[in-house]
């Protein structure tokens, strides 16, 4: 492969040859517009017009692109409603695409406009990793820096270089926060580090920030990570810290390495350190920028940067069009492979030259190599991340780590490819239970949660539901608890329609609901699942010692059991249902019982139960979050759960799979947690039993 400097001749060559047309004087060029919107006052307001300003500059005079200038049209979402910022920028023809927003929350209010307005949205920070399950592969979503998944791990494996063999997490209940929370417990245990706790906090709340330090330090973790997006809050939490237990380590993220942080806090921000997005020390952006503006960047402003080049690069590539030809464009300017190039001045010169000839380079910019996801194009392969101190009032880098593995253990890149490597290991010589021939079979499925936004709870039992109904189980041996409000809500774009993928079957087809969830207690539960009869549970199982209970639940989850939306409101704790198997083993009113977990924690339900003849597989650990699947642009929701989409599937196509191979096969399905088995020793030989006695009648 040819090197960039040994291009530099030909290159030129190649300019008086065919470019002369093109280069014209800087200024009296057209223009082609591209939009901005971020927050250029409030808590997130930072110099952003530095780094955008500077590379239009540099764009223009190496010539502009496609025989035009770059321009910016620059919307303040600090006053201005973001959304209705998206609305006109995407509407608004002469915008070619647009950079923004900042915050992934954001980016999740706006990104399904621009994908069905066919507009390019390249974001340069928005690191939430459900981004990437929602809307990669869509060509219109773009964003600089890879899933929160690779700061996550970043932030844990500096807290175990410094020793820690113990942590705890504290974040906050929003797109942000809930790529901490679930991947934490999921490298924790990959990396053999112990969880003393999870603290989701509410944003906005102030005080529960500090509270949330004060509980976590009561266990003594080697270090706390804390990843909160308000600059109040994360104030809160860092004077909780000087308060209590500074011999615990704190580590932040890099929403706390912002410049209102340190003002709020003075002497009390000194010697706090975390995590942040940064340019490429090999790029010399830091020193260029000091060079120009007598100090270093502040956090982003790479990316900003890069944001710019990439997409002008683009429409050189696009020959000016936006649209689609500009998604096209951008998947082979970030694809190219001849040569080198960098973000400079002069090599933004080249690069536009060599496109212009149909050859395309390999991008280097600020923030680093500008390789993306060969499969979905939407994320980047690499960040890198700086390990950020407070020394005298200022942000100091002290260390840089990538995820190229040049200074982490491995890239983590896209969300939807992490698989765990820590398994479970049976053992194939248990004194299993001695079981009689299966006579009939009966189902409990339920979806512990409703609202639209919970939509994927009640489309994984709905699908479940149909899938017996499809092998033969009639409703007589189904009973079936659901909130039951999806089908006809004001937000169905299709009436009387419930999916669990896009554009898939309808699965609600004539459903026998036994129960709906507003009308179920705790109680009810117990008394449907032990057989009694009452006023309020006049549907129960009426199942024997020689018939096998398929349970199936799909809802959230906390460290303290299952969320109950159901009469009441409580929690579904693990004594709850310790509670409730042990008095089905009392009255024998079955034979085996397969539970299929669909939650977050919910191995901690898996860690309460040794009856006899329960075996539960949990779609995660006692530290870790299910992950959602399938998100709906129309809908604008997500429809499925990773490892509910498993086992449906499995019950679809492979119904007679051994429990041991379908353990194994989760590995490869299901990413981001840790599916489970327990209690499989007082089960059976599941090396043996499979799949088939508990899904046909």
């Amino acid at each position: 492969m040819l090197r960039f400097k040994s291009l530099i001749l030909i290159l030129l060559t190649v300019f008086l040859a065919t470019g002369c047309e093109k280069w014209q004087p800087f200024g009296n060029r057209d223009v082609l517009r591209i939009g901005v919107m971020l927050p250029y006052s409030g808590d997130y307001a930072s110099n952003w017009d530095q780094a955008l300003d500077w590379a239009v500059e540099n764009i223009n005079l190496a010539g502009g692109v496609s025989g035009h200038d770059i321009e910016l049209v620059k919307k303040d979402i600090g006053v201005e409603d973001v959304e209705v910022a998206a609305g006109e920028l995407v509407e608004d023809r002469k915008i070619m695409a647009v950079i923004g927003p900042l915050t992934s929350s954001d980016v999740f209010k706006v990104a399904p406009g621009f994908i069905k307005g066919k507009k390019i949205l390249m974001a340069p920070v928005a690191t939430a990793a459900n981004l990437s399950r929602a809307f990669a592969g869509k060509k219109f979503f773009w964003r600089l820096a890879e899933p929160d998944i690779s700061q996550t791990k970043t932030l844990l494996l500096l807290a175990q270089a410094g020793g820690a063999r113990s942590v705890a997490l504290i974040t906050e209940e929003s797109q942000y926060g809930a790529s901490f929370e679930d991947w934490f417990g999921f490298f924790a245990t990959e990396l053999g580090m112990a969880v003393t706790g999870i603290r989701v906090i509410n944003p906005g709340d102030t005080l529960a920030a500090g509270k949330a330090w004060d509980d976590m330090a009561v266990n003594h973790p080697d270090a706390v990570i804390a990843a909160i997006d308000l600059p109040a809050q994360i104030a809160s939490l860092i004077r909780a810290y000087r308060a209590n237990g500074q011999q615990i380590r704190l580590l932040l993220s890099d929403a706390a390495c912002i410049p209102t942080l340190v003002e709020e806090l003075g002497p009390l921000a000194e010697n706090i350190e975390g995590t942040t997005i940064s340019a490429d020390p090999k790029s010399g952006f830091d020193i260029s920028f000091h060079a120009r503006y007598g100090e270093y960047p502040n956090a982003f402003l790479a990316n900003m940067y890069d944001a710019v080049m990439l997409i002008s690069l683009a429409l050189e590539a696009s020959g000016g069009e936006g649209g689609e030809s500009l998604a096209e464009a951008l998947m082979k300017v970030v694809s190219g492979r001849t040569g080198e190039s960098g973000w400079q001045r002069d090599e933004i010169s080249i690069a536009a030259g060599l496109i212009r000839d149909g050859i395309f380079p390999d991008l280097s910019g600020a923030s680093g190599p500008l390789d993306f996801d060969e499969l979905y194009f939407t994320d980047v392969n690499t960040t890198t991340y700086g390990h950020w101190r407070v020394d005298a009032g200022q942000f100091v880098v002290t260390r840089f780590y990538t995820s190229d593995g040049s200074g982490r253990i491995s890239s983590t890149s896209a969300a939807y490819r992490t698989i765990a490597e820590i398994r479970q290991v049976f053992t194939e010589n248990g004194t299993w239970p001695v079981l009689d021939k299966r006579k009939g079979l009966y189902a409990f499925l339920m979806a512990t949660s409703s609202g639209w936004a919970n939509y994927r709870h009640q489309a994984d039992v709905l699908h479940t539901y149909q899938l017996l109904k499809a092998n033969g189980v009639d409703d007589g041996h189904i009973i079936l608890v659901l909130a039951d409000d999806l089908a006809n809500s004001p937000s169905n774009a299709l009436p009387g329609v419930v999916r669990n993928v896009p554009g898939g079957d309808n699965l609600y087809q004539k459903p026998v609901i036994d129960y709906k969830l507003a009308d179920i207690t705790p109680d009810g539960i117990r008394s449907i699942l032990t057989g009694e009869l009452t006023s309020a549970t006049p549907v129960v199982l009426p199942s024997t010692s020689a018939d096998d209970i398929l349970i199936f639940t799909s809802g959230h989850g906390t460290p303290e059991g299952m969320v109950f939306n159901g009469d009441g409101g409580e929690s579904l704790t693990p004594l709850f249902w310790q509670s409730v198997f042990e008095k089905m083993h009392q009255k024998n009113n079955y034979r085996l019982v397969f539970w299929a977990v669909e939650s977050c924690y919910s191995g901690k339900i898996g860690q309460a139960i040794s009856t006899p003849g329960i075996m539960l597989m949990t779609a995660a650990n006692p530290y870790e979050t299910s992950k959602a699947d399938q998100y709906d642009v129309d809908l604008k929701s997500w429809i499925a759960d990773r490892f509910a989409f498993f086992i449906n599937n499995s019950i679809a196509n492979e119904p007679e799979i051994t429990f041991d191979h379908l353990y194994q096969n989760s590995y490869s399905y299901v990413n981001g947690s840790h599916v489970s088995f327990y209690n499989y020793q007082n089960f059976g030989n599941i090396y043996k039993l499979n799949l088939h006695e508990f899904v046909n009648p």
